[in-house]
């Protein structure tokens, strides 16, 4: 897969005054990843589930234990001519019950059918916490950075306030000027307090997929990577129809219900038993013997009909869903795909020096109007478009790599998000 790199280079330059390395962010993220993995508690869940799957298969290749049957009683033996003899009579037997064959590997493959779905469910889980982790991440650096742009903002007004407020009066505009400022502020510390409650909400929802308490210290400056590699449409719907975990659960539970249909059919026939006897009678004489008992039900009446037409129905709502599934993948790849091509133009025609031109000119506009070489007006739109600007293209570069990990997750790993 060909990569390129678009100008994301001002997202690692302006988003705090001192960076840390690339290598210290990456393993700052891969710890993140790597502790969610190892401690999130429905990865147990998940675990549950296969073992009770695979306690199942167990369960299946268990045969029933065998079965004691014993008579005995009084014998009465009246000889001809002669007079009744009381004695005994005893008979004993001990016999196995048989599963039709056929009925047996059934049922270890259906349960067999059911552990591939719950390790289905644990490797989409896996990958689409660790996909939470890396977004969430992104989003706390990109949030940091605005709050710490907004705060620069906000003070930068409020040093003007306070410079106005100090110096001797300058009549109707200074005292105007004064109160554009005061009431600018306002919104510019309102936006400042929004940007550090989102900050510490990321925080909150990071440490809870890791299982650690909201205030946990979580790295904040880790920032979205600034690759950006050329991707093909056809190819990662490919990748996505041949791999993605949804869609390979709904072909396993097909496949399953395929297996419960020949169950059921199988059903409709019925189990056996054999096994050695032997009776023995005390009356006039005494006689005995072994042989061998042989048991079956005998396959009237009861056809099964009504669990074969059960099975055929849900075999049908299987593949209704996995057809489903098809087109709600497809659909999905095709929107992240869409959102991926459309911000990496927009990344890739921006100047790679755009913030901290931006910011220079805001710390311009400070000392000009400082010095009354320009407007209040000027100086406020000079901080907004800085602060606006900022938070466009960092929201872009954050919601060009969340494409990319969408399509990692809907390819099953296929498409690898930069790190």
């Amino acid at each position: 897969m060909k990569g390129v790199r678009v100008p994301l280079a001002f997202l690692l330059l302006a988003a705090s005054c001192g960076p840390a390395p690339a290598e210290d962010r990456q393993t700052a993220l891969d710890s993140l990843v790597a502790e969610a993995l190892a401690r999130n508690p429905e990865i147990a869940y998940y675990e549950g589930a296969i073992a009770a799957a695979k306690g199942q298969v167990v369960q299946a290749r268990i045969i029933p234990y065998p079965q004691i049957e014993g008579f005995a009683g009084p014998w009465y033996s009246t000889p001809t001519g002669g007079r009744t003899t009381t004695g005994w009579m005893q008979e004993y037997a001990i016999y196995q019950p048989v599963f039709f064959p056929g009925k047996m590997s059934l049922a270890k493959a259906i349960a067999e059918k059911d552990v591939r779905v719950a390790e289905l469910g644990l490797q989409q889980f896996r990958l689409s916490l660790a996909m939470q982790v890396r977004t969430l991440a992104y989003r706390l650096g990109v949030g940091t950075a605005n709050a710490r742009i907004a705060r620069e903002v906000s003070e930068r007004a409020a040093g003007l306030v306070d410079f106005l407020r100090k110096r001797p009066a300058a009549g109707v505009q200074g005292y105007l000027d004064l109160r554009i400022l005061e009431g600018s502020l306002v919104d510019l510390q309102r936006m400042a307090r929004e940007l550090e409650q989102n900050r510490r909400a990321i925080q909150a929802q990071i440490n809870a997929l890791r299982a650690r308490p909201a205030a946990t210290p979580v790295p904040d400056t880790i920032f979205p990577p600034a690759e950006a590699p050329s991707l093909a449409l056809p190819v990662l719907q490919e990748q996505a129809k041949s791999r993605n975990y949804a869609l390979l659960m709904r072909q396993t539970e097909i496949d399953r219900a395929a297996k419960s249909l020949d169950a059921a059919k199988l059903a409709a026939l019925p189990d056996f038993s054999v096994g050695p006897f032997w009776i023995g009678e005390k009356g006039t004489n005494f006689d005995q013997g072994p042989g061998i008992v042989f048991t079956s039900g005998l396959p009237f009446w009861n056809d099964n009909r009504g669990n074969i037409l059960t099975a055929d129905a849900q075999r049908r709502q299987a593949e209704a869903l996995h057809g489903s599934a098809v087109w709600s993948i497809q659909s999905a790849v095709a929107t992240a795909y869409a959102t991926y091509q459309t911000v990496r133009k927009q990344l890739g025609e921006q100047s790679h020096d755009v913030i901290p031109r931006l910011q220079r000119a805001a710390e311009l506009a400070d000392r000009q109007y400082r010095l009354g070489a320009i407007p209040v007006q000027t100086f406020l739109e000079m901080q907004r478009q800085y602060l606006y600007s900022a938070q466009a293209l960092y929201t872009a570069a954050l919601d060009l790599q969340t494409a990319l990990l969408n399509l990692e997750n809907l390819t099953a790993g296929a498409t690898p998000a930069p790190r």
